[in-house]
């Protein structure tokens, strides 16, 4: 199957992700049907709705008919069980990626059964602190990176179809290992969530009784603390060996800080900021 040829793509789990990416699908007609398959009928009708899908259906066996890509889009816990049930559904020939945010645990169980090398891994780094259907947005897309993690016996032609198929949504593509994968989106992604939620906690008082103080800095800093809590709390246990690694050398880093404050290392301490703003303009 050729790209340009691309006529049914199948996306199971119609939330922010699965109807953003459904709707630049058909709005750069990059296929002819996005079917969009999940549990909640009612949910679905939106995804009509907002031009994500062409059609929708909770059967699996229905959906999945002849489609020539699948796409799942679930929570990191839910997709090699996912991917086990689709498999009697689908051909040989069908590429199946998914959406995932941690990529070790699903490469490793669903290498395992796939013996027909249907499944190439996918991360679009994009997303939003919003979620649901209601509130996708089709260009998130747009000039993102997505990380490809193929493992070692991957099919390459597959592997190039999937390629092709987030760059025909505008996605830049970078490809590595699932185990380097998870190291680094921990300490960019993951890492920086939990900072997120733990400084918001902290601030629980001030929110509460005070909020008229709070200014643009912290409302910034904290954005990503208003993200789904059933997405983040799986992420963290799926990633948990990575983000405790990252714990562990974030209290580090502030061990140190602490000590250039308390002994008044000024010096020290402008060196410190300085580095961080550095790398900062390096982003």
């Amino acid at each position: 199957m050729k790209l340009k040829n691309l006529r049914k793509v199948a996306i199971i789990g119609m939330g922010f992700m699965g109807g953003s990416l459904g709707a630049i699908l058909l709005k750069k007609k990059i296929c002819r049907e996005v079917i969009g398959i999940g549990r909640n009928i009612k949910k679905l009708k939106i995804a009509l709705q907002k031009k994500s899908a062409t059609f929708i259906t909770t059967d699996l066996k229905n959906g999945l008919k002849d489609v020539d890509i699948v796409v799942i889009s679930l929570p990191v816990n839910l997709i090699p069980a996912a991917f086990m049930k689709i498999k009697p559904y689908i051909g040989r020939d069908t590429v199946v990626t998914d959406m995932g945010s941690v990529k070790g645990i699903i490469v490793e169980k669903i290498s395992k059964i796939d013996s027909n090398k249907n499944f190439i891994g996918s991360h679009p780094m994009v997303g939003s602190e919003k979620s649901g259907i209601k509130n996708i947005i089709p260009e998130i897309f747009i000039n993102g990176t997505c990380i490809v993690t193929p493992h070692k016996n991957s099919d390459k032609r597959k592997l190039k179809i999937i390629e092709n198929f987030w760059q025909q949504t505008g996605m830049r593509i970078v490809k590595m290992d699932a185990k380097s994968h998870d190291k680094y989106i921990s300490r960019i992604s993951h890492f920086p969530h939990i900072v997120s939620f733990v400084l918001t906690n902290m601030a629980a008082t001030i929110i509460e009784k005070k909020k008229e103080i709070i200014g643009r800095g912290f409302k910034d800093i904290t954005r990503i603390a208003a993200s789904d809590e059933e997405i983040w709390a799986d992420i963290f246990i799926a990633n948990k060996n990575e983000i405790l690694k990252d714990i562990d050398i974030a209290i580090e880093e502030l061990d140190a800080l602490s000590q250039m404050i308390y002994l008044n290392k000024e010096r020290e301490l402008k060196n410190y900021i300085l580095n961080a703003k550095k790398l900062r303009r390096r982003i």
